[in-house]
C-alpha cells in the first residue's frame, strides 16, 4: 500500500487556500480587534499634548551658570526666561564675557509686548493637529489599504516631531541662524551685542525636553583678504578654499591658496612683524591654516569664536509632551510592524 501526500488536500476537498486572502483577513482582525479599540486612548494622549503645548500657563525658568557673579573665572550669565505656549514672552539676563567690553555685564531685556516664536514647538503643534485628524479618520476607516496608508502617515508625522526636538533644524543653530534670536528679541540689539572688534551671538533651541541657550563672543576678522565676503554668493574666502579642497583632495593647500589670489610669504619673525604691523594682505602658510581652521562666516561677516557660554533649563511641559510622543510612537510602531507581518 502506498500513500501520496498533496499539499492543502483536506480529505479530498478541492484546494481553496488563498494566502493573500488569509493575509488580508489577519490584517482586518488586527485592525478591528486590537488597534481600533486603542485609538481613543491614543487620541486622548495626543489631545493632552496639544492642551499642554497651547496652555495659557506661563513658565518662568531661571538661567545661571556655575561662575555667575564672578567674571574673573570666565563668562557669566544670570536671569530668567518665560515661556507661554509656543512663544518666549520674556527674557532678561545679565551677561558678561571677559573679552567683551572689558568684562562689564551687559543687561539684556526683551522688548515689551514682543513674542519670540519657538519654531520647533510651532512645528510640533501643527503636526499634532494633523495626527488628530488622521486618528479620527482611522476610527471609521473600513478599507484595509487606506487604513494602512493613514496609519503609516501617523507614524511618520510622530517620528518627524520627535526628530525636530532631538535634532534642531540647521537654520536655527549657529552659524546658520545669522543671530536671528538677538535681532527679534532686543531693540537696539546692535549696541547691546556689538563693539568695534566683537559681536555677541544668541542661539535658542529645544533639545529633547530642555530649552538650550548659547551665547558666543565672536571676534570680527579685519585682515584682508580673509574678511572679504562675496556679495553674490555670500561666501567668504575660507568657505571657497574649504570647498576647493573638498573637490580636489590631491591639490596642496598652497596651490589652492594661490588659485584664490592669496599672496603667501615665507615664514619668519621679520615677515610676521611686517604683516602684523602694516596689515598687509600677505599671509604665511601657518597663518592661512589658522584662519581656515577658525574663521566662520556669520551674519554677513567673518568671525572667530573666542568665548562661549551655554545654559539649559528643563521645561515641565516639554518633559510631558516628549514622554507622551515617545510612548505613542512605540505603540503605533509595534502595531504597524504586526500589520506588515500579518
Amino acid at each position: 500500500m502506498t500513500t501520496e501526500l498533496y499539499p492543502y488536500d483536506y480529505n479530498g476537498v478541492p484546494d481553496t487556500h488563498d494566502e493573500i486572502q488569509d493575509h488580508s483577513n489577519e490584517q482586518r482582525w488586527l485592525i478591528n480587534e486590537i488597534i481600533r479599540p486603542e485609538l481613543p486612548n491614543i487620541i486622548d494622549n495626543v489631545e493632552k499634548c496639544v492642551e499642554g503645548l497651547y496652555s495659557d500657563q506661563t513658565f518662568k525658568m531661571p538661567l545661571s551658570n556655575s561662575t555667575a557673579g564672578n567674571s574673573v573665572l570666565g563668562p557669566t550669565i544670570k536671569g530668567i526666561i518665560t515661556r507661554q505656549g509656543t512663544n518666549v514672552l520674556d527674557f532678561q539676563i545679565a551677561l558678561s564675557f571677559p573679552e567683551f567690553k572689558k568684562g562689564k555685564p551687559t543687561i539684556y531685556r526683551m522688548n515689551t509686548g514682543v513674542k519670540f516664536s519657538l519654531y520647533q514647538l510651532e512645528y510640533i503643534g501643527k503636526n499634532l493637529q494633523t495626527i488628530l485628524e488622521l486618528l479620527e479618520d482611522l476610527e471609521i476607516e473600513e478599507d484595509t489599504e487606506l487604513f494602512l496608508e493613514k496609519f503609516r502617515s501617523v507614524l511618520s508625522v510622530i517620528t518627524q516631531s520627535i526628530n525636530v526636538l532631538e535634532n534642531p533644524p540647521k537654520n536655527l543653530i549657529f552659524p546658520f541662524d545669522n543671530n536671528f534670536a538677538m535681532k527679534q528679541m532686543f531693540q537696539g540689539y546692535g549696541e547691546l551685542s556689538e563693539s568695534n572688534h566683537h559681536e555677541i551671538s544668541l542661539e535658542i533651541v529645544l533639545v529633547k525636553n530642555e530649552l538650550c541657550i548659547d551665547f558666543r563672543n565672536l571676534e570680527k576678522v579685519t585682515k584682508k583678504p580673509w574678511c572679504n565676503i562675496d556679495l553674490e554668493t555670500k561666501k567668504s574666502l575660507v568657505d571657497k578654499i574649504k570647498e576647493a579642497l573638498k573637490v580636489d583632495r590631491d591639490k596642496t593647500l598652497s596651490e589652492t591658496l594661490r588659485e584664490n589670489d592669496v599672496h603667501l610669504e615665507e615664514p619668519g619673525l621679520i615677515t610676521n612683524l611686517m604683516i602684523s604691523t602694516f596689515n598687509r594682505e600677505s599671509t604665511t602658510l601657518q597663518q592661512a591654516q589658522a584662519f581656515i581652521a577658525r574663521c566662520i562666516t556669520y551674519n554677513g561677516k567673518v568671525v572667530i569664536e573666542t568665548e562661549k557660554i551655554s545654559v539649559t533649563t528643563s521645561d515641565p511641559t516639554l518633559i510631558s509632551i516628549t514622554s507622551k510622543l515617545s510612548s505613542i510612537e512605540r505603540s503605533i510602531s509595534n502595531h504597524f510592524t504586526n500589520l506588515e507581518v500579518a
